[in-house]
């Protein structure tokens, strides 16, 4: 049994570094889930189960869950039709996504629709910048709410009713500190890294592209442009453009994680 003291010393440092909004939407999801249809909840589709939040499972209680794996045009097609696959297998519906597929919402509604009973209301969910934001704009078809490239661009509930019985709610994301270290989670944009930190990642990226005719990641440097003083390569600023092209899925149609991997975890 945790002493009073020791245990009121945990709460104090928990409430210090767990921001607020981050509890606020844990209490939201708690409070609506009785009412909802089903959660959505959105993942990369580069790492679906590495950027899930594993105590979002036990907030909603009995209410489903639709995991819709976004950015799937980045990520390795055959990767992500294997997780479609794995989840299903476990009773959770799972869909592709990609904002650049007009299709995309459509489908979407299309599963709620074959699983559920109208009116639809549903709660969007997930990790600081997996595109929450992004989707939700797409399937009310207005950009209603605001995106960014940055964690945390939303911070309070909003509610938008587009007709038809349809309802979605749009919550500021949560993080899962215990993975915050994974250097996956960094380079994929999930969480933000010092700046000391490019050179690190930026080698973890290269393991993973087509090199062409490139050596190493500071010869692709060189090939577009990114000199200092000299002629020199400039170093942080080719590390930091490596990281960004990935995550913008310039270097190819990339996975980080896959249902085998997960199932040896």
């Amino acid at each position: 049994m945790v002493a009073p003291l020791a245990y009121s010393l945990v709460v104090v440092m928990a409430k210090s570094w767990y921001p607020g909004h981050m509890v606020a939407t844990q209490k939201s999801i708690r409070e609506l889930a009785p009412y909802l249809t089903a959660f959505v909840e959105v993942v990369d589709a580069r790492a679906p189960e590495l950027t899930r939040h594993r105590p979002l499972a036990t907030w909603v209680g009995r209410t489903p869950v639709v995991v819709v794996l976004n950015k799937a045009d980045v990520a390795n097609s055959r990767v992500t039709e294997a997780w479609v696959t794995w989840y299903k297998e476990r009773g959770v519906a799972a869909i592709p996504f990609s904002a650049k597929d007009s299709s995309a919402p459509h489908r979407l509604r299309t599963v709620v629709e074959a699983r559920y009973q109208p009116p639809y209301r549903l709660a969007v969910v997930g990790v600081p910048n997996v595109g929450k934001s992004t989707i939700l704009n797409r399937m009310v078809g207005r950009h209603r709410v605001r995106t960014g490239g940055k964690p945390g661009i939303t911070r309070g509930r909003q509610w938008i009713r587009v007709g038809n019985g349809w309802e979605w709610l749009d919550l500021p994301g949560v993080v899962t500190p215990a993975k915050s270290r994974d250097w996956r989670l960094k380079v994929l944009g999930i969480v933000a890294w010092p700046t000391d930190e490019a050179e690190q990642l930026a080698d973890f990226v290269w393991t993973l592209v087509d090199h062409g005719p490139d050596a190493d990641w500071m010869s692709w440097g060189r090939r577009r442009g990114y000199l200092g003083r000299g002629g020199a390569v400039d170093v942080q600023r080719t590390a930091e453009a490596l990281i960004r092209s990935f995550q913008a899925g310039e270097l190819g149609a990339i996975s980080l994680e896959t249902p085998d991997q997960r199932e040896t975890q």
